[in-house]
């Protein structure tokens, strides 16, 4: 079975999200706020859960590049800036101003005009 690359890199973005979601549940839980700080800092299980799915995103993009046209499956990965500020919307109730909105439609545009 051969996966698509839009497959890949979809699941690239959701890992990679996944892991800054997970760093922002950390940091407000525990915010880093100085040097003397960082060692409890990169301790929080939520944060090492988030590196763990960066580490995960980094092999199977190591797949995707390996087997697909980086002028294809990179421009893709502007979804990850979509997605999480829709997710900064919903989970942490951040806004979106009218420029952002435009922007991220563009993206989004883009991505799949580059992803054919």
């Amino acid at each position: 079975m051969t996966l698509s690359p839009l497959f890949i890199v979809a699941v690239n973005v959701l890992l990679l999200v996944g892991g800054q979601i997970l760093w922002k549940l950390s940091l407000r839980r525990t915010p880093l706020t100085g040097w003397d700080g960082l060692g409890v800092v990169l301790l929080q299980p939520y944060l090492l859960l988030g590196c763990l799915l960066y580490a995960l995103a980094t092999l199977l993009w190591f797949y995707a590049l390996s087997r697909y046209d980086l002028s294809r499956v990179y421009p893709m990965q502007s979804l990850a800036y979509v997605i999480g500020a829709l997710s900064g919307l919903l989970l942490f109730k951040e806004t979106i101003s009218a420029s952002q909105w435009t922007g991220l439609l563009l993206l989004a545009g883009g991505a799949l005009l580059l992803a054919k």
